[in-house]
């Protein structure tokens, strides 16, 4: 039998006889019994090789592997760089680039070594009058399940379920040598989805997206695979609540507010948070509290900063029936400026939902920051520790 390796004009272009060397036609492995052209008889075996011309001076050997999408198996000049040897011909020759054959006399395993696993080169034929040892590429990554990707600067080889860079060489020649691994195009790779999902605070697959698109960040294009065991943690969820039939054409129609309560004292002292979104912008103010009384004094803290930064009044204020909102104090205020008050019903927290909907968002993000760092019980990594409280 015989192959055909696309690198032998290469090897006899560089010869001192190059000169006498006339391309020919590729020829692909014939069937066993037929010639090139048509049937023949098996001689191989018996006929007697003769090299081309190109192959009387043969120029310095290179002992680096040296990846060739064209070749049918890998090719080696030496038995002694390969790790296993058979001491057995799995083929008496090899045709080359210009159709002329030389001979096979060994055959044997190696291997490649990277960072994450060895890759392996099975039954590499070895070939004494080869000048550069050739990997083929299909062989190659059908043994390693991975695939290879060459660009400008040389090649990457990658695992083919998970998309992991297994190997990456560089090359400025017109080769793809296999060199030692690079560390210099790590440091440029982009950067994974999953390493962007725990940056920012555990974001949805859609955010993501959005953010790439508008390249704001640069992923790679790992496929996305991995689950979050931390957003699972973090992220349980109920049924969805019925969307919200109010339209606003301004900001500070209306404004939703909420309180929660956090079972765990701040350093600083602070029991509670009180937030203020504005419906139709969804701009969101949030404010520490020591004690829900101080709720009040917050408002008008908020009220304050929206007339004179924005020149316009709060027209109503969507709460529950919590003590907080619902005092003598407020509807006081509110009565004298002519602020509406929308309560939700009671027990009926979905009336109140996008408030509701914001503590959990806030909520989850920490908790899921939480599991991420595993911090202890009492910096608050219990899920029930962090669970909104009505």
């Amino acid at each position: 039998m015989a192959f055909t390796y696309s690198l032998a004009q290469y090897v006899a272009h560089k010869t001192n006889v190059a000169q006498q060397y006339t391309p020919q036609k590729h020829y692909r492995l014939p069937h066993p019994g037929q010639g090139i052209l048509g049937p023949a008889p098996a001689i191989y075996a018996s006929q007697h090789t003769t090299l081309p011309s190109a192959f009387s001076i043969m120029p310095p050997q290179d002992p680096t592997w040296h990846m060739d999408t064209g070749a049918s198996s890998h090719l080696n000049f030496n038995a002694s760089n390969l790790s296993t040897i058979f001491d057995k011909r799995l083929f008496p020759s090899v045709h080359v680039g210009d159709g002329k054959s030389i001979p096979v006399t060994n055959t044997g395993h190696s291997i490649i070594p990277s960072h994450h696993r060895p890759l392996h080169l099975h039954n590499v034929l070895v070939t004494p009058n080869i000048i550069k040892n050739l990997i083929s590429v299909r062989q190659f990554t059908r043994d390693n399940n991975c695939t290879i990707e060459f660009d400008a600067f040389g090649f990457s080889v990658k695992d083919y379920l998970t998309r992991h860079i297994l190997l990456r060489c560089d090359s400025s020649g017109d080769l793809y040598p296999v060199t030692k691994p690079s560390t210099l195009p790590i440091a440029f790779l982009s950067t994974s989805a999953s390493t962007w999902h725990q940056r920012l605070g555990h974001p949805g697959d859609q955010v993501l997206r959005s953010l790439v698109s508008s390249r704001f960040i640069s992923c790679n294009k790992e496929k996305s695979s991995h689950i979050c065991h931390a957003c699972q943690l973090g992220k349980h969820v109920k049924l969805p609540f019925h969307s919200s039939t109010s339209i606003v054409k301004h900001c500070f129609d209306i404004i939703h507010s909420d309180l929660w309560t956090s079972p765990i004292v701040s350093s600083s002292g602070f029991k509670y948070y009180v937030l203020f979104l504005d419906h139709f912008s969804h701009f969101l103010w949030i404010y520490p509290l020591r004690s829900k009384s101080d709720m009040f004094d917050k408002f008008l803290h908020f009220r304050n900063y929206v007339k004179n930064q924005f020149k316009c009044e709060i027209k109503s204020f969507q709460c529950d029936h919590g003590g907080e909102f619902d005092n003598n104090r407020l509807h006081t205020l509110f009565a004298k400026n002519g602020i509406q008050f929308r309560f939700s019903c009671p027990k009926t927290s979905q009336q109140n939902g996008k408030a509701e909907r914001m503590i959990r968002t806030i909520n989850n993000t920490i908790r899921t920051l939480l599991f991420q760092a595993h911090l202890p019980l009492p910096f608050g990594s219990k899920p029930s520790i962090w669970l909104p409280i009505s």
